[in-house]
């Protein structure tokens, strides 16, 4: 087991791609807090971790509160502690795809609040434990959007963009201490959302398909095989990056405009 005796926190974790997280983490030996605001959602894959043989906990925190995720990671240290691994995989995506200037800013500000403030959040709370403990991951998920773009969908791409950006800087500050900062951005992910909204549009399911060289959308495994190997020793060198878990295409969507309702 390659994260035995370690304590991950995974945000966003009550289903999708945060789901494959805390089951990959807790195969591989790893403690694992489960965070979301559904708490009941929450519970039944911390209940699915203790069924692998790990142990686990379920926290309800609102990332974008800085005072809720400061009693998440307290809570933790309680529990488990220590805190090795912090996965930041919550994030908010509106599903109203509209066009830039056809945004409000309420909507930007929901954007940042929970997909950038609260990678912040959650950052500045686990550092000081990691400094202390000389050592840690922080693995956060961003976007194969940031490396290319997508219509109607702006605001999730400078969201996921600045995440980029603020790791790479982050991993600079911390690499003395021992803790690497990088993030893992996916393409197309069959999370059952995704695949929801691929039963809708199957003419684009095919060009997504054709345009992404492995032949599928990614499994949120595949997401998270990419998240254990950087938390653990064999990722011990690797940081300030980002790595793209796209089946080998940069932004296989960027030439399909989606359609302005569903």
């Amino acid at each position: 087991m390659r994260l035995k005796d370690k304590v991950a926190i995974v945000t966003g974790a009550a289903g999708g791609i945060g789901r494959a997280h805390v089951h990959a983490l807790a195969r591989e030996g790893a403690s694992v807090v489960v965070d979301d605001i559904n708490l009941e959602g929450a519970e039944t894959i911390a209940d699915e971790a203790r069924k692998l043989g790990a142990k686990a906990l379920a926290i309800k925190a609102d990332v974008s509160k800085e005072d809720e995720v400061k009693r998440m990671v307290e809570r933790t240290v309680a529990e488990f502690g220590r805190v090795d691994i912090m996965v930041n995989n919550a994030a908010y995506l509106a599903l109203s795809y509209k066009l830039f200037h056809e945004t409000e800013v309420a909507e930007w500000d929901a954007g940042w609040s929970t997909t950038v403030k609260g990678v912040l959040h959650c950052c500045r709370a686990v550092i000081p434990r990691m400094i202390e403990q000389k050592g840690g991951r922080i693995i956060n998920i961003s976007s194969a959007v940031t490396m290319g773009g997508m219509e109607r969908m702006t605001i999730y791409t400078a969201c996921k963009g600045a995440v980029v950006a603020f790791s790479m800087s982050l991993a600079v500050e911390l690499g003395r201490h021992g803790i690497t900062v990088n993030c893992v951005s996916p393409g197309n992910t069959g999370t059952p959302g995704m695949l929801a909204l691929l039963e809708m549009l199957p003419d684009e399911l095919k060009q997504w398909h054709l345009a992404v060289p492995l032949q599928r959308i990614a499994k949120p495994e595949d997401i998270a095989n990419a998240v254990v190997f950087l938390a653990s020793d064999e990722g011990g060198y690797i940081t300030g990056q980002d790595i793209g878990v796209n089946g080998g295409s940069t932004l296989p969507i960027i030439s399909v405009p989606l359609p302005t309702t569903f």
